[in-house]
């Protein structure tokens, strides 16, 4: 651990709390029943095991989520782990330590979930010498993301030597004489031996309480509220994960489990609890993870999401420096944003990188928070120094790319749909603009090379009617060929949308 203290953890004691704000805490009392008609509710002291009523006038439910737990064999063994509370992960770690402490040569750790907690553990696992499989039963790892972006993800830590098990579902825990689970069989029939075996398969809102009492539960399984945070009964407000809260991009209700909004929910229930009258309008959704040493970002939807809900949605891939690229330590960004094609709206955007991916996802959350367009992205003022950022940052690049697109001056064509013509064997150049070099160290196969600054002179070799499909590096290098190409008369040239980066998927 890179928090060498447990206490640092917690924000607050009961003791602090109390004092400083005059409230009774009681810790180790689990409310077991509201009675609303009553507004009373039915206490347990877990230390004693008595029970006794108490009072409220207003009442605020927060239970939040529980992990998601799965019927099988072997779950309770003490080598198996999920993690939610600070207990957990103590527990997590006197394991590891005492493991450790054995001289096992090789420890293999089975992830089960490729989700946001079970991907974090992934740095605590590898410097603990841990060898990592990870099993998942959709075609990606954290499926909230666009595999635009994942697919750098999931070649990084292939690279770094983690398995990686897509399409797949943990079926048994196989355990041994002593208790303890050795292997994870999957549905399949894969054997995956095990020391530690982590689930990581989600959480669910903890809506019991609320819904033994009559409170309305919403299609998604959390607590359904109004924008004061109010329930379906009287006198009763919820927030948190175990509520609802509105996605105000796509309008869908649901429990997105982010510390951000449960705070903002909990101010605004507690202001309207004490008489206050003030809304929630819902959140744009901006959520981070940490794996290893990359930092992968989100806000807004996805391009598979935006689909789904009927958007005619497009993309732009770029790859762009952390800052200015000749300050040292600049580090590359890939980036995804997501608009709709016909209006421009500016829908949602991701990257991943090892640097400045949080300002990023930042200033786009509050792009779509204010409803900006694409093109808006290009006229932001924002700060520059070389050791920060850029003169045109990677944001405003974003913006000047949809400003080409409106005025029809650059055409995209995505990857998938290049490997598609490629597999039918469609009759097309594939042109390459880089350096002699690049183009040596890896290219797209059967492109042809000519590079930039030799493609005015080098016209003969190409067919002014014929398919073209354009790139380099980064797509600067491109984007001025296919402005040549364009002014000189070429008629059906598009630019490979990301270039050899996004071809590659490579950090």
């Amino acid at each position: 651990g890179k928090i060498k203290n447990i206490n640092k953890l917690l924000v607050n004691t009961s003791e602090k709390f109390s004092k400083r704000f005059n409230i009774d805490v009681r810790i180790s009392h689990e409310v077991i029943k509201i009675i609303p008609e009553d507004k009373k509710i039915l206490v347990r002291d877990l230390k004693s095991g008595k029970e006794f009523d108490d009072d409220y006038d207003e009442l605020i439910v927060t239970t939040g989520s529980v992990p998601i737990k799965i019927r099988m064999e072997g779950y309770e063994s003490e080598n198996v782990f999920v993690l939610k509370t600070i207990k957990d992960s103590l527990r997590l770690k006197k394991y590891i330590n005492e493991y450790s402490g054995q001289g096992q040569v090789q420890r293999k750790a089975v992830i089960i979930g490729g989700g946001f907690i079970g991907l974090e553990l992934i740095e605590a696992f590898l410097g603990n010498d841990f060898d990592i499989s990870i099993i998942e039963k959709t075609d990606q790892l954290l499926p909230i993301f666009d595999r635009e972006i994942i697919d750098y993800l999931e070649n990084y830590l292939k690279d770094s030597g983690v398995n990686i098990f897509k399409e797949e579902e943990a079926a048994r825990l196989i355990t041994g004489k002593d208790g303890r689970v050795n292997a994870v069989e999957t549905a399949g029939g894969r054997i995956l031996d095990a020391d530690l075996v982590f689930f990581g398969i989600g959480t669910r809102p903890e809506t019991s309480l609320a819904a033994d009492c009559g409170i309305e539960i919403g299609k998604s399984g959390a607590i359904a509220v109004d924008d004061n945070m109010k329930t379906s009964i009287d006198g009763i407000f919820a927030a948190g994960d175990c509520c609802e809260c509105r996605n105000m991009i796509s309008g869908i209700e649901r429990s997105f489990n982010l510390a951000t909004i449960a705070n903002r929910q909990g101010r605004t229930a507690g202001y309207n609890a004490a008489g206050g009258n003030e809304g929630f309008k819902g959140s744009i959704v901006a959520s981070i993870i940490k794996v290893l040493d990359l930092a992968i970002g989100k806000t807004g939807l996805g391009l598979k999401e935006a689909e789904r809900l009927g958007y005619k949605a497009g993309c732009i891939e770029l790859h762009y420096g952390s800052h200015a690229e000749y300050y040292p330590g600049s580090e590359m960004m890939h980036c995804l944003v997501i608009y709709e094609k016909d209006s421009g709206k500016l829908l949602g955007f991701q990257a991943i990188g090892k640097d400045g991916i949080d300002k990023r996802v930042d200033v786009i959350s509050i792009a779509l928070r204010a409803e900006m367009g694409l093109e808006d992205l290009g006229d932001l003022d924002l700060s520059y120094q070389p050791a920060y950022g850029s003169a045109r940052d990677a944001v405003n690049i974003l913006g000047l790319i949809g400003e080409n697109i409106k005025k029809d001056e650059v055409v995209f064509i995505d990857i998938p749909e290049v490997r598609e013509k490629i597999a039918a064997g469609d009759d097309m150049v594939i042109l390459d603009v880089r350096t002699e070099k690049e183009f040596s160290a890896g290219h797209i196969d059967g492109a042809m090379l000519i590079y930039i600054d030799d493609l005015r002179k080098s016209l003969d070799r190409l067919d002014r009617q014929g398919q073209i499909i354009i790139y380099c590096k980064n797509g600067y290098r491109a984007y001025l060929g296919f402005r040549i190409l364009k002014n000189l008369g070429f008629s059906n040239i598009r630019l490979l949308n990301g270039s050899y980066l996004s071809w590659t998927r490579k950090v």
